[in-house]
Order: C-alpha cells, then structure tokens, then sequence
C-alpha cells in the first residue's frame, strides 16, 4: 500500500478529528490553502475470540471520511496531488455561498424574534466573511486599561474620558488636544 490523497482548507478554521484508524489535523487556511496528506492505513478489528483481523483502509476513503462533513466550512478532497486551483476556487465559492445562506437566515430570525440567543456563532461568523454588518452580529470592542487610573477605555483613543490622561499624543495633537509643541511620550509608552 502506497496509495495517498490530499485534503484542502479554505475556511479560517482548524479541524481535529480522531477516528479508529488514527488523529488528524486539518490546518486552517489563513489567506491561502491548508493542505493535510493523508496515507493509507491498517484498521485493526477484534474479532472477540482472541483474533484480530487486519483491514486496509485506503487513503482516498480516509480523506473522504474526514472531509465528509466538513464542505460548508472550505474543507474538501483534491483530485490530485495537491488542490487544482479550480478545486479551490469552488470550495471558496461554497464557503461563500453558505455564508450568504447563513446570514439570510439570521436576518429572518431576527425580524421574527429579536433575540440573539437564537442566532449562533456560525451565523455570526458569516456577517464576518461576508464583510457585513448586521445588529445581530454585534460584537463587543475589545477594551483596555488607562495606566493612570485603571478605567477601562477603548483602545486607540487619544485621552482617558475617567482621568484626562493623554493616552495616544500624536491623535491629542492632530485633533488639537494638545499644542502641537508639546512633546513626551504617551502614557501608555
């Protein structure tokens, strides 16, 4: 045996699956194809009387078992050696079809009930590889600490609404908060 098969990723996520025959680790794409090499293996099934009876299982069986339910979200099986630039361009198309789908429903959802519990994350998740905005998909900014006063402020902001610390001078003097002659460093440096 010597067969192998190849699997892609497209999508911004990785997959951990553990089957009898084995751990594998799907890679998340980042901006391009993740690639996993599958081989062929040897399943091992206990008979119960003291025998184990050897079982080949092929590469290409194995890559579509790991990838069966995995389409929607940009895994898929190449043909050949490596994931044809046709094969990824489709499983891209898929990805984005499937998000289009995502959001339509979330936006039927919350016309009907305005409640974001209803929604998940894969429809949240969707908003966010389209580029979209929705209510429904609100996520909270991330917030940071002055160094002066410990009040949590919005990261990138020029002065502390709690304290008046300059956090970022160079924002403070391009919108005048600061005289441009004054020079220092941010408090947060």
């Amino acid at each position: 045996m010597s067969e192998r098969a190849m699997i892609g990723n497209v999508g911004d996520q990785e997959w951990t699956l553990v089957r009898t025959y084995g751990v594998y680790r799907i890679p998340a794409a980042g901006n391009d194809v993740a690639t996993l090499e599958v081989n062929d293996r040897i399943d091992v099934i206990d008979m119960g009387d003291n025998r184990r009876l050897e079982v080949p299982i092929h590469a290409q069986k194995i890559a579509e078992d790991l990838a069966a339910d995995l389409a929607d979200f940009g895994v898929f099986v190449a043909e050949g050696e490596e994931p044809s630039t046709e094969e990824i361009e489709k499983a891209r198309r898929h990805l984005v079809d499937v998000a289009k789908k995502l959001v339509f429903e979330g936006d039927q959802e919350w016309a009907r009930s305005h409640n974001y519990r209803l929604l998940s994350d894969l429809h949240r998740r969707a908003v966010r590889r389209l580029g979209l905005e929705r209510e429904w998909a609100y996520e909270p900014e991330q917030m940071a600490d002055c160094p002066v006063c410990g009040e949590r402020v919005k990261p990138g902001v020029a002065l502390c609404k709690s304290c008046g610390a300059i956090l970022d001078r160079e924002k403070a003097r391009e919108f005048g908060i600061v005289s441009p002659a004054a020079k220092g460093k941010n408090t947060s440096d």
